[in-house]
């Protein structure tokens, strides 16, 4: 799920970069991203990614992403003026 603020930082980029307005962003592991984890803007999803976002911006996780971190939450912090996109995992509800 993407909070609000990425969101509308995800849209702005997909603008800027010149993807079409009904592409998605599909997030994904890459062994060349320190975090392991990138996205892209794409047309449609590969056949085993995890549907979501809202009609504005639809988001497309990769099965293994989402295995490993299930339902996260995908959030924007541009507090310090390095603007990066922050996966929070959701813990299970038993979880400490």
């Amino acid at each position: 799920m993407l909070t609000p603020a990425a969101a509308a930082a995800m849209t702005d980029a997909r603008s800027e970069v010149g993807a079409p307005d009904d592409w998605g962003i599909r997030f994904f592991a890459h062994t060349d991203v320190p975090s392991g984890i990138t996205f892209d803007f794409v047309a449609i999803p590969e056949p085993d990614d995890v549907l979501g976002g809202s009609s504005k911006l639809r988001t497309y996780v990769a099965a293994g992403l989402h295995r490993q971190y299930g339902d996260a939450t995908v959030d924007y912090d541009d507090a310090d003026g390095a603007a990066e996109l922050v996966i929070k995992p959701h813990r299970a509800s038993g979880a400490r």
